[in-house]
């Protein structure tokens, strides 16, 4: 027993005494190696280092007379799994390249010459932002314009959508075959609105005519005598047409195409037969 009543020390030594090995040594205290000098601690630090960074008085945390000098020098935010995921998390999305927004430009505003024909056909703003943008390619603006007010007027006496005509002039703006001024010529114009020809008709006519250049003129008054009295007048032409671009000369019509003119001698046996009745 030690005075006072406490209890002997390991290895029957009087307290604060170390115990003694067999050859008189003093023995290793626990928790030290055998090779570390007296006077350290089980942490490595001499009993005047152990308390540097601390208050004075504050016991030591359990479990860190195991942990090595990395250890202590660990955040202590590493020691909470939450606050680690967090900032792991924080970290990627700093690092993740962010998504560029793409916004779409505005559209470009409507010139009003276009918006003011939209109108009167009451086309909608979706396909007149179209229409727009199909003329800004255009070089002759304003001929195309009145051209395109043609075409509009022309498919309403005809009793044709709007908007399916409307549609049809921006594909043709937006691939180059559009008319254009060329229907502005007025000799052409009447003949195209004389025999009501459809787009297709109308475009081949144009092509030819300006082939034909200075016989421009002659050409289409000798067609319109041709065509005047034709049970179908856009076959004729056709035919005509064929033999402008081929030859340069209009073939003749076949009897099929053309109606009994005026004046016209008739074939023999209607004459015959006619007299036949008469008597």
């Amino acid at each position: 027993m030690m005075p006072g009543g406490g209890a002997p020390m390991p290895g029957g030594m009087p307290g604060g005494a170390p115990a003694t090995g067999s050859s008189g040594m003093p023995m290793p205290m626990m928790g030290m190696s055998p090779g570390m000098p007296m006077g350290m601690n089980n942490m490595g630090m001499s009993p005047g280092m152990s308390g540097m960074g601390m208050p004075m008085g504050m016991p030591m945390m359990g479990g860190m007379g195991g942990m090595g000098m990395n250890a202590m020098g660990m955040p202590m935010m590493q020691m909470n799994p939450m606050a680690m995921m967090s900032m792991a998390a924080m970290m990627n999305n700093m690092m993740e390249p962010q998504e560029e927004k793409t916004v779409e430009p505005p559209p470009d505003p409507i010139d009003s010459r276009v918006r003011d024909i939209c109108r009167h056909f009451g086309i909608e703003e979706k396909i007149c932002e179209k229409l727009n943008k199909a003329m800004k390619t255009r070089e002759d603006f304003d001929e195309d314009m009145q051209v395109l007010w043609h075409i509009m007027e022309r498919g309403a006496q005809n009793n044709k959508k709007a908007v399916d005509v409307m549609l049809v002039k921006i594909r043709e703006l937006n691939n180059g075959t559009f008319i254009g001024k060329d229907l502005l010529d007025p000799e052409i114009k009447d003949f195209a609105s004389k025999y009501n020809l459809d787009d297709q008709l109308l475009h081949r006519l144009i092509k030819t005519m300006k082939k034909r250049k200075h016989h421009k003129s002659q050409d289409l008054k000798d067609m319109d005598e041709r065509i005047g009295n034709a049970k179908h007048p856009s076959g004729l032409l056709v035919r005509m047409l064929e033999g402008l671009e081929e030859n340069g000369k209009m073939p003749p019509a076949p009897g099929w195409l053309t109606q009994s003119q005026p004046g016209r001698r008739e074939p023999a046996e209607k004459t015959r037969a006619s007299r036949s009745r008469s008597r």
